[in-house]
């Protein structure tokens, strides 16, 4: 069973011109959104890599503190030693609660400054989730809508974690 000529040129002719209407009105279009998902992606992530490096810079900048504190306490120690015999012991106790209040202040401050650079992040990512949704969706989602994609969102974060 061989086709026959006609069948052949048919069969041509109707692929070549399938191949142009989806050449005009599906491939443009399509490899147009998907540059788009593209870009909006690649926003994302530079977006995202620069609140990391943001973090990595606040945590840097706590442990500055922290080392700070430290390295106070321990010249008030250095200090405290060097006074006379007498009062020797109640110096040492006096510099070494100061020591360890500026030691828990900083763990304080730097938790304080560690959860609110956590929210703004979290922040962040509920907005960008949104607006990102309300493209990819095509719509305007209700505050109910918004709040089970982002509890979807962190409960999937947490499990990835």
């Amino acid at each position: 069973m061989t086709p026959s000529g006609g069948t052949i040129f048919w069969t041509t002719v109707t692929f070549i011109i399938l191949l142009l209407i989806l050449g005009k009105f599906a491939w443009r279009p399509i490899l147009a959104m998907l540059d788009e998902r593209e870009s909006r992606i690649r926003e994302s992530l530079e977006l995202a890599e620069k609140a990391r490096i943001a973090s990595q810079k606040t945590l840097a900048e706590q442990d500055q503190i922290l080392d700070a504190a430290r390295k106070e306490a321990q010249d008030i120690l250095a200090k405290s030693r060097k006074t006379a015999d007498v009062t020797k012991d109640e110096i040492i106790k006096k510099a070494s609660s100061e020591a360890e209040a500026l030691i828990t202040k900083a763990r304080r401050e730097i938790e304080m400054s560690r959860d609110k650079a956590i929210e703004e992040i979290r922040d962040l990512a509920v907005e960008l989730s949104m607006n990102a949704t309300a493209k990819l969706v095509g719509k305007s989602l209700d505050e109910k809508d918004h709040q089970a994609l982002i509890d979807d969102s962190l409960h999937k974060l947490g499990e990835l974690n």
